[in-house]
């Protein structure tokens, strides 16, 4: 299988890439693929007729995925610049893009208790408007993220074990709809 990893953050601290490495390291055995979602334009429908190279890559990553894994920070009660921009240039042509009934988890961190709740409903608002097939399982928020990575690893065995359940469904989900 191939899975596409979305990250909501690339600064060099990310806590969003340090999980998304361990699900790279789930998903041995797979093929994955972690797009730098930070070198886009933004969205512009003038540029939308004539699609800059990145952004048909990144389309063509998602087409030729079997899934999406997306982890994201929340910030301000919502998500990433990084992630809505790429979310909405693929989300394009509205109604039959690449995302269409791609099969997407979510996972959110957070140092606050909420675990970044707001972030995950903001992006399944997203993705279901976008009509993509959002994984249907317990919510993956992980908190406290600061006391559950150390020196970028997730150094925490409750929130590995969590996250290898998360993955391990994932996968099953997407066998199902084979």
């Amino acid at each position: 299988m191939k899975l596409l990893l979305l990250s909501g953050s690339f600064h060099s601290q990310s806590k969003s890439l340090a999980i998304l490495k361990s699900v790279e390291n789930l998903l041995s055995g797979h093929t994955t693929e972690t797009p730098k979602l930070d070198t886009l334009p933004f969205f512009n429908e003038d540029l939308n007729k004539n699609k800059p190279a990145s952004i048909v890559g990144l389309m063509d990553s998602i087409e030729h995925a079997d899934g999406i894994v997306i982890c994201t920070p929340e910030y301000n009660h919502s998500i990433p610049a990084v992630l809505k921009n790429a979310l909405d240039w693929a989300s394009r042509p509205a109604f039959n893009s690449c995302l269409k009934d791609k099969p997407v988890t979510i996972i959110t961190q957070a140092d606050s208790p909420v675990g970044g709740a707001r972030a995950q409903a903001h992006v399944k608002l997203i993705m279901d408007a976008i009509l993509s097939d959002i994984h249907v399982s317990h919510e993956m928020m992980i908190t406290p993220i600061s006391k559950v990575i150390t020196n970028g690893v997730i150094s925490d065995e409750k929130t590995l074990s969590r996250l290898e359940r998360h993955v391990t469904d994932f996968l099953r989900f997407i066998e199902k709809r084979r």
